[in-house]
């Protein structure tokens, strides 16, 4: 981690709501924080975890199950043309995106925890923050009309096949603004895919202004990269910061995630 990134030891997890309230501090005001040292390997440890998580917000399911804690590890491909495997799922790179954009509340927060890092030196972590992305668009003239565009119009994303809300081969998809209020939602791949089952479902100054901002995404030089040792914990603001990972092959990387919502009504909403 560099001196810019921010980072909380968990030898103060012990003062409970006092790195609750640090933490969330952190969510709002930088968009992420590291809790160094989280203990591992414990019989306690998803239970800790879990209960750390639930002092920052409200916990919500992964899966239909309403599962709180997600097992990040790679399985093989989908071979499936339309279907979207989400990027826990694969050990190729991930581009920086943010979380269940696809859903039509994307959560506010979301946890990892390092178990075990790849032992290739795969698996590099990356963050941007939307402020930068923001930032950078208004140096020019199409940046502008790129920000226009996308906080005015709304892109369709494609369902990840784990959690369509229906069973079978029939794609589904939610749309949105990638950009509101100076919050994000954003993955290349479920747009492209949504796009090649559908083109029409964008205009061509849409198509322009996504291909413009990918560009950016891909090529700016506020992205931060760093590796997350075994026992790091990151907090993440799914809304106002883009995270993702470079390849690995070591298929023993594990991670555990956590996803939060601030207000517990908007996790029935994000069920429904």
């Amino acid at each position: 981690m560099t001196a810019q990134q921010t980072w909380i030891n968990a030898m103060l997890y012990e003062k409970g709501e006092w790195i609750a309230k640090e933490i969330k501090n952190h969510l709002e005001e930088t968009g992420y924080v590291l809790v160094r040292d989280f203990p591992i390997g414990k019989t306690n440890t998803y239970e800790l975890f879990q209960n750390l998580c639930t002092a920052i917000g409200h916990p919500i399911g992964h899966d239909k199950a309403g599962t709180i804690i997600w097992d990040i590890k790679s399985k093989p491909p989908s071979s499936d043309r339309f279907g979207v495997i989400t990027y826990s799922e694969h050990n190729h790179e991930a581009d920086l995106h943010t979380d269940s954009q696809y859903s039509e509340y994307p959560e506010d927060y979301f946890a990892l925890l390092t178990l075990k890092k790849a032992a290739c030196g795969g698996g590099l972590s990356y963050l941007l923050s939307v402020a930068d992305i923001v930032s950078e668009l208004n140096e020019s003239a199409d940046g502008k009309k790129v920000l226009d565009i996308i906080q005015t119009t709304k892109y369709p994303f494609i369902v990840p096949n784990v959690f369509k809300k229906k069973s079978g081969d029939t794609p589904e998809f939610n749309f949105g603004y990638l950009l509101k209020g100076g919050k994000m939602r954003f993955r290349v791949d479920t747009i492209q895919k949504a796009l090649n089952y559908d083109a029409s479902f964008c205009t061509p100054e849409q198509i322009w202004a996504f291909d413009y901002l990918v560009h950016l995404v891909r090529n700016t030089q506020h992205t931060r990269r760093f590796h997350l040792e075994p026992g790091d914990l990151i907090f993440i603001n799914n809304k106002t910061m883009l995270h993702g990972r470079s390849s690995f092959t070591d298929y023993d990387r594990h991670l555990l995630r956590i996803r939060m919502n601030v207000r517990e009504t908007l996790e029935v909403r994000h069920r429904e």
